[in-house]
């Protein structure tokens, strides 16, 4: 009798009770190479000598592992009974078995195509949700024909039926795929489950096509003449000649029986020089897209929906190398594929749509690509889209092989011409390595990018990017460049016409580099103005303070001012950078920095963001976006500038060391000074935004109307000048709370939301509904019916009374702030029993109160 079940720990204590810890290294050793696989072999697949024999204590078994149970869905008689010659002939076969198991699935009825009989489905998914993922090792299918020489042009097509019940599924995996059967002549329920791999489990494709390949290792090494390529259960022999082709076709079928394996006759297609395989027609060295795939793509339905336009795309997808400038056709779908927004399917989506199903209907003939040829590979960019063909000489004639597109990056987009091209042959290139192998690839673009990849402009990218580039691209002799050519957008290929003028690279980037071409980073010969700037930015008690200023040459401050708490030393910097330089507006003037940032926006970085639209590569906005935008602007305002960077904190003694440290100290004390002129308060750490925004619909329509850019990564919209879009609650929240500490009217509100980027939907109008709502503020407003005197005073109206109500809750709520800020020594308390309306008497120096009294009375 069993009474107890053994874990795993109680098997490796007994282990170290019985052996050595070298005699049971050893054994275990030799137990793992000693495995038995499917149909008794000995296997080397990692997964199953695991399951056998695991190293490490298991993350679970299915022993103790909670199990899942769905019930089976309501399933009408007819469809029952469509499905019991299935099951009961699964049955007969032993690839289905009774069993009593606490996991559960359902089983979907399936009517098949053209017919009245019923295949089975099992719905998997909450098991495959609790399985661990294996590493999918299916060939892809985008180079799996790539494999294929073009010598080769006589194929055999097998699919093997019912293929994953060739694999046998281990005792203790087979109750988790239980399922709910009843039985048509007694209607009795029960539980089936599988004791081969099931169709619907999600690893089963690759242990399939594990088994598979493993199995046909022996034949490849047998037939070496002949080209053998497995798809998961579709195979594809291709042979030199007919004779070696039905040879080696008699082979096959005979080692697939051997091993258990069958063929579907109706699908075979036997030692024939056109055959369909995956979708694609092959002849004679070339492939091309199969009726049937073009009849699919061409009857999809228009989608309704962002999942519907996500599976047009994945479906047109698989297809893309035959079709030129793919990702520049479907650009505007994939505006529709998000969910975040509204879903719209506009003019431009819908010309899209038929512009895709035109493309797939005029798709050209593919030559499978010969190893034993170089490539060639002609490459333009069009905004922000790489398109490359990828071909190979026959003769005197070029043949495509595969035409290739990839979208660039946010950062590369805003690049130069002559700079996006780079990034856009690399693109392509890393595609064309697929197809390949390593053959001598030839390119061909508008553009002299060899040049700028040996001599690069260090503004434009990080070193490590520079050097991925020049180890992609500079790899002669296996990449070469020919000399730049014009090409035919519509083909992309060299235009007859070879005397089209083609411009010098280095001279384009020099003139797009910079924010202006006579901007000068030495000092200007004859400036009628030398300016000093600096931004200080420090914590003092906790708050952070700034200041800047601006100095000229003889120590005189031209300008300073104390900025907004919080306000960074970066921002500072281009502050004051800003204000120089719209003050000396129509004169030429020499500036000196200190800021290494304020410096390279100018020089360096200005350009880059106004070509990128001033985002990352991530699509945010810039971080101090108002104060680049109206430096850049400033920049153009002058005759004639310099900005000049000088090294802070300098030793040593120079007419621009004293200047940079004269000004160091007026902006040092712009900053302290900020403290005597308002009653500040420590910032309080700020709450932080949700990590995605909660826009209602109303919301999204809101913005869609307004135009406003994609959101960002996080679901975060921003409007056409950069400002942050709050979902309507969260922007009604904040302005209550900020309302009700400050009783800001209508403007300042607006200002401040202003001054800190954020919008939200119907701002304004809430704003005031706020205000309107504010019984301090409508108590404080001056009545505008005249004073109503109250019966017991007549001297005194009730709103008057209100606003100072309003008054004395507003003085208890500040006076500790002002109090603990400003150190007030014996300062009166305002903390009394007295509230307005209260009636009192004069005795001497002070009040008494009294009771209140009807009207009439003496009073004072």
């Amino acid at each position: 009798m069993h009474t107890h079940s053994p874990t795993w720990d109680d098997c490796q204590q007994l282990l170290k009770t019985l052996f050595t810890t070298e005699e049971h290294e050893r054994i275990l050793t030799e137990a793992r190479k000693n495995v038995p696989g499917d149909k008794g072999r000995l296997t080397t697949l990692p997964n199953l000598i695991d399951e056998c024999l695991p190293l490490n204590r298991p993350d679970w078994d299915f022993g103790n592992a909670e199990a899942y149970r769905i019930h089976q869905y309501p399933m009408s008689a007819k469809a029952r009974k469509g499905i019991a010659p299935h099951i009961n002939h699964l049955l007969e076969a032993g690839i289905l078995k009774p069993c009593h198991s606490a996991w559960n699935t359902p089983l979907l009825p399936v009517k098949k195509p053209g017919g009245k009989d019923y295949r089975s489905v099992q719905d998997l998914r909450e098991v495959n949700k609790r399985v661990e993922d294996i590493h999918p090792t299916v060939p892809n299918p985008y180079t799996l024909l790539s494999h294929l020489p073009p010598s080769h042009v006589w194929y055999t097509t097998l699919d093997l039926k019912d293929a994953f019940f060739s694999i046998a599924l281990t005792p203790s995996s087979q109750h988790i795929f239980a399922f709910e059967c009843h039985d048509c002549n007694t209607g009795t329920p029960g539980q089936l489950t599988w004791t081969r791999l099931p169709q619907s489990f999600k690893n089963s494709p690759t242990l399939f096509n594990e088994a598979l390949n493993q199995d046909l290792d022996s034949f490849r090494q047998s037939h070496t003449s002949v080209t053998l390529l497995q798809y998961v259960d579709d195979l594809l022999l291709a042979a030199p000649s007919e004779a070696e082709c039905r040879r080696a076709t008699r082979d096959l079928l005979q080692e697939l029986g051997q091993l258990g394996y069958r063929a579907n006759a109706k699908k075979a297609q036997i030692c024939r020089q056109t055959v369909t395989y995956l979708g694609y027609k092959l002849k004679e060295g070339t492939r091309w897209l199969a009726e049937a795939m073009k009849e699919t793509i061409l009857r999809l339905p228009v989608p309704t929906s962002a999942r519907e336009v996500r599976e047009f795309l994945g479906t047109t997808g698989y297809c893309r190398l035959w079709i030129l400038g793919y990702a520049e056709i479907v650009k505007p779908l994939y505006k529709a594929t998000k969910d975040k927004v509204p879903w719209a399917w506009g003019s431009d989506q819908k010309k899209a749509y038929d512009e895709l199903k035109v493309a797939f209907l005029r798709a050209p003939a593919l030559a499978l690509p010969d190893p034993l040829k170089p490539f060639t590979l002609f490459v333009d960019e069009r905004r922000g889209i790489a398109k490359g063909v990828l071909m190979q000489h026959l003769g005197p004639w070029k043949r495509p092989v595969a035409y290739l597109s990839k979208k660039l990056d946010p950062v590369a987009a805003g690049w130069p011409p002559c700079l996006r091209i780079i990034a856009a042959v690399a693109l392509i290139v890393k595609d064309a390595d697929k197809l390949t192998f390593g053959q001598h690839l030839k390119v061909v673009t508008p553009y002299a990018i060899e040049g700028v990849l040996k001599y690069p402009p260090g503004r434009w990218m990080s070193n490590a990017l520079l050097t991925h580039y020049q180890g992609l691209l500079l790899d002669a002799p296996r990449i070469i460049f020919a000399e730049p050519t014009a090409l035919n957008p519509a083909t992309l290929l060299p235009t007859p016409d070879l005397r089209a003028p083609l411009h010098d690279c280095q001279e384009i980037m020099a003139e797009v580099t910079q924010v202006r071409l006579d901007l000068q980073d030495t000092i200007l010969p004859n400036s009628e103005l030398v300016w000093y700037t600096d931004g200080s930015s420090f914590i003092i008690d906790g708050v952070r303070k700034a200041g800047a200023a601006v100095v000229d040459k003889g120590g005189h401050i031209i300008w300073s001012a104390s900025l907004s708490l919080g306000t960074s030393a970066q921002k500072a910097e281009l502050i004051v950078l800003v204000e120089a330089l719209e003050r000396a507006e129509g004169r030429r003037v020499t500036v000196y920095t200190d800021s290494r940032y304020a410096f390279g926006t100018v020089h360096v970085n200005g350009a880059i963001y106004r070509e990128s639209g001033f985002v990352t590569a991530e699509g945010k906005a810039l971080c101090n976006l108002p104060e680049v935008r109206r430096l850049l602007m400033a920049v153009q305002m002058l005759r004639a500038l310099a900005v000049v960077h000088i090294p802070g904190h300098q030793s040593a003694w120079t007419p621009e060391a004293e200047g940079n440290q004269r000004v160091d100290e007026a902006a040092k004390a712009a900053a302290v000074a900020s403290s005597a002129l308002a009653l500040t308060q420590p910032t309080p750490d700020l709450p932080h935004l949700p990590p995605r925004p909660d826009y209602t619909p109303e919301d999204l329509r809101w913005i869609q109307n307004h135009h406003c850019p994609e959101p960002d990564q996080q679901g975060w919209h921003q409007d056409t000048e950069g400002r942050l879009i709050l979902p309507a609650q969260l922007g009604l929240f904040l302005l209550s709370n900020l309302h009700q500490a400050t009783h800001l009217g209508k403007k300042k509100l607006l200002t401040i939301l202003e001054s800190a980027r954020l919008r939200f939907p119907r701002q304004a109008a809430q704003i005031q509904e706020i205000i309107d709502q504010c019984v301090g503020c409508q108590a404080m407003r001056p009545s505008r019916k005249g004073p109503q005197h109250t019966d017991h005073d007549p001297n005194v109206a009730p709103s008057y009374l209100a606003s100072l109500k309003a008054l004395q809750g507003v003085q208890h709520e500040i006076w500790s702030l002002v109090h603990s800020l400003c150190e007030i020594k014996d300062a009166p308390n305002p903390e009394h029993g007295i509230v307005p309306g209260d009636w009192h008497r004069a005795l001497g120096p002070s009040l008494s109160r009294v009771p209140s009294q009807p009207a009439g009375e003496d009073a004072s």
